[in-house]
C-alpha cells in the first residue's frame, strides 16, 4: 500500500464579524468613559494641590509671624591632636521646625604647621513653596485610531489527517503471511 496525502479539510467557523461589529459600536462608549475619568481626576488632583498649596502658604505665614527664627551660634574651636582651629559658625533654623536648616555658615579652619586653610562658606536652602498648578481648559483629546477590516476570515481551515495504513508480514520456511489495515 502507498501513502495518499488526504485533501480533505475541516472548516471551523469562527465569527469575527460580530466582534468586530461589537467593538465598533462600544469603543465610542468607551472612549466617552475614558475622557470622563479623565477629566474628573484633573480637577480631582487640581483642587486637592490647590488647597493643599493654600494651606501651606497659611501655616507658613501663620508661624512665621508667632515664631521668630532661631539661630544657634557654635564657638570656635582647635582639635589638639591633629592641630586644626575652626572659626564660630551659626546655623539658622526655619521658624517652625527643629530638623531643617534654613542657612548653614559653614566654618573657615587652619591647618597650624602646615599654613593650610579653608574658607567659610553659607550654605542656604530655598524656602519651601508649591507654585500655582496651571491646567489647560481645553486637555488633550485622547483619540483611538480607527480600523476597517479589508477582508475578514470567517472559518478556521484544519486539514484532516491522511490515510493511515498498517502493513504486516511473516515469512518463514514454512508459511508466508502477509496482512493490510487502512482507515
Amino acid at each position: 500500500a502507498q501513502y495518499k496525502k488526504n485533501k480533505d479539510k475541516h472548516l471551523i467557523p469562527l465569527p469575527l464579524d460580530m466582534l468586530y461589529l461589537f467593538f465598533n459600536h462600544n469603543i465610542n462608549s468607551f472612549l466617552r468613559k475614558v475622557d470622563n475619568v479623565r477629566d474628573k481626576s484633573l480637577v480631582f488632583v487640581t483642587e486637592f494641590y490647590n488647597e493643599a498649596r493654600v494651606k501651606l502658604h497659611d501655616y507658613n505665614a501663620e508661624n512665621s509671624l508667632t515664631k521668630q527664627q532661631r539661630t544657634f551660634q557654635i564657638p570656635g574651636y582647635t582639635i589638639p591632636v591633629v592641630n586644626i582651629e575652626t572659626s564660630p559658625f551659626t546655623v539658622e533654623m526655619l521658624p517652625f521646625g527643629y530638623v531643617i536648616p534654613k542657612v548653614i555658615s559653614t566654618p573657615n579652619f587652619t591647618i597650624l604647621d602646615s599654613g593650610f586653610f579653608v574658607p567659610s562658606y553659607t550654605l542656604a536652602l530655598p524656602f519651601l513653596e508649591l507654585p500655582a498648578l496651571q491646567v489647560p481648559k481645553y486637555s488633550l483629546e485622547l483619540s483611538l485610531p480607527e480600523f476597517e477590516v479589508l477582508s475578514m476570515l470567517r472559518n478556521i481551515f484544519i486539514p484532516a489527517l491522511g490515510n493511515i495504513t498498517y502493513d504486516f508480514s511473516f515469512k518463514s520456511s514454512v508459511i508466508a503471511l502477509s496482512a493490510n489495515a487502512g482507515l
